[in-house]
């Protein structure tokens, strides 16, 4: 018995030490997956919580007959790194309102509607280096919160940064979206190239050209051309505002928001 109660004591302790260490350690720089489609290899670190938002975004879509501008607020992705190499992702819209111009379709509101549950695993790079690669699988559902639970589809990504110098430039691919039942019926190939470097203090800027191959949308090839500008004030917070452009469709995607770490 008095072997188990210094066990126990050994363990408490141990444990408290472990956590005093924790706390004491410095945090990874932040590297939040937004503002560019380009997802970041680094996950968040172990026992913090990353949240990333839009505050809101505004998106328009034409058509021969109609134009459709959909305003969103709040499209977030919260975060829990649960180990020093992995995290797990929880991405929804907390509101959308679709406006059309000529009143061919009424106009709608939604809340919350679908979650997109991520896992991100790093392979090299997360602490240091100049290169840093993470592998992404992802599910679709519906928000069985409020709804019956559906699984809509699934997805596997790729993610590399490799630290240039002058500039941080990153990678994301694979396979964005792929049909469960039956499998890989319907799929969605993409991929994305970002540039990002430093203005001035904490002002930094990037460039990105993303590419989608899709049977089932209403495009077969869909481009991108992406850029905005971010701020960080300090090392668990950020500002940032910017736009996708996307090409055939003519549509542009216009958003303000931010990253926060806990």
């Amino acid at each position: 018995m008095k072997i188990t109660y210094f066990t126990l004591l050994l363990f408490l302790f141990s444990n408290c030490l472990f956590s005093q260490e924790n706390k004491h350690k410095e945090l990874r720089k932040l590297s939040p997956d937004r503002p560019h489609q380009t997802e970041s290899p680094i996950t968040v670190d172990k026992w913090h919580v990353m949240i990333e938002t839009d505050l809101v975004n505004l998106t328009q879509k034409k058509t021969p007959t109609e134009q459709l501008n959909s305003l969103g607020f709040g499209l977030a992705n919260l975060k829990f790194g649960f180990h020093k190499r992995m995290d797990i992702e929880v991405i929804s819209g907390i509101y959308n309102q679709n406006i059309y111009k000529n009143k061919t379709l009424p106009d709608s509101k939604a809340y919350v509607q679908d979650l997109t549950f991520r896992y991100k695993y790093n392979l090299i790079g997360n602490d240091s280096g100049s290169l840093a690669i993470a592998i992404m699988p992802l599910v679709r559902t519906t928000n069985f919160f409020k709804e019956k639970m559906q699984v809509l589809n699934g997805g596997l990504l790729l993610n590399v940064e490799k630290d240039l110098g002058f500039a941080g430039l990153g990678y994301t691919g694979g396979l964005s979206q792929f049909s469960f039942d039956p499998l890989l019926k319907q799929f969605e190939l993409f991929s994305t190239v970002s540039l990002d470097y430093k203005v001035v203090g904490g002002f930094h800027n990037f460039v990105e050209l993303s590419y989608r191959y899709n049977k089932y949308a209403d495009f077969l090839h869909t481009y991108s051309f992406d850029s905005g500008i971010t701020f960080t004030p300090n090392k668990n917070l950020q500002f940032d505002t910017g736009f996708y452009f996307f090409l055939p469709a003519k549509s542009p995607f216009i958003f303000i928001g931010g990253t926060l770490r806990i």
